[in-house]
């Protein structure tokens, strides 16, 4: 009894004094090989009897120990609901609607889990469907009432967020200004890397100032020389944009100038000792040829 599953149990219910193997298949919606392979299992358990005839179709009988079965499978469903039917129900509720995904959820035996499936299938409480050997369990109105607002509200649970993000108020807008001009100064002290990077070498680190405070101090020494020159600019048009194209341009100019410097400044002994070499020899040859008679 051990060996016994849902499965056998529907094919128990379905046998009748007409039942051959020929036309079995139908009668749980399976295929003649898949009928025949099941047929031969519950054969093997004892519970059913196949009589082969030549030429003719293969009579199928319940055995005594079929019988039995049945019998106390209807005894058992007569029986009121017990904590196993509810782990089943909310099983099935929670996704696991096929023989071996609910036996693992549930973790008893075959035959005990045979027996409440089809106590709670003879109540109304769910229903099954058999396609391919497979069966496939479904709730009913019934048993949906019994676990289903259970079900619904853990499902509504893990869609909603938690309570702390739900009260927790939207980003007030003085904290995107912060982070906007956050990342315009990092930009800013990239650049002035960059420019460090690419100073010549008697210029310190320390003299090297972004563009913006320079020109701020500029202006504010410019404003204290000529007090009246902030109103005659207010009135000058603005200096045109340049287009980003025009923008790249200038900055490998003035990258390709400071490298100039640079190395200039870094080979400079080099071009002196070179050029006094090339006028000392020069001056050699002219007295040479000089001295000639």
């Amino acid at each position: 009894m051990n060996e016994l599953t849902f499965l056998d149990l529907v094919i128990l219910r379905k046998i009748d004094s007409e039942s051959t193997v020929e036309k079995f298949g139908p009668l749980i919606n399976t295929s003649f090989f898949e009928t025949a392979n099941l047929l031969g299992t519950v054969k093997i358990k004892g519970y059913i009897n196949i009589e082969s005839s030549v030429g003719g179709s293969s009579r199928v009988t319940i055995t005594d120990a079929g019988s039995s079965i049945l019998a106390v499978a209807s005894q058992r469903a007569k029986e009121p609901l017990e904590p196993l039917d509810n782990a089943i129900l909310h099983a099935v509720a929670s996704g696991a609607r096929e023989l071996e995904a609910l036996q693992n959820a549930i973790n008893v035996r075959s035959a005990d889990l045979a027996f409440h499936i089809f106590k709670l299938v003879s109540q109304g409480l769910m229903d099954y469907e058999v396609r391919s050997a497979k069966v496939r369990l479904l709730l009913t109105e019934a048993g949906f009432n019994a676990t289903g607002a259970v079900r619904v509200q853990q499902t509504l649970a893990d869609a909603l967020p938690p309570k702390e993000e739900q009260a927790k108020p939207q980003e007030p807008q003085q904290q995107q200004q912060a982070a906007a001009q956050q990342s315009q100064q990092e930009a800013g002290e990239q650049q002035a890397r960059q420019e460090k990077a690419f100073a010549p070498p008697w210029v310190k680190p320390e003299d090297v100032k972004p563009k913006e405070d320079v020109a701020h101090l500029l202006s504010d020494e410019h404003g204290k020389k000529h007090p009246h020159s902030h109103k005659e600019a207010s009135h000058k048009p603005e200096a045109k944009k340049l287009s980003p194209e025009e923008a790249k341009r200038q900055e490998r100019r003035r990258r390709f100038i400071s490298k100039l410097e640079y190395y200039f400044v870094e080979y400079a002994p080099y071009i002196i000792l070179i050029i006094v070499v090339l006028l000392i020899f020069t001056g050699a040859l002219y007295l040479s040829f000089t001295r000639v008679p």
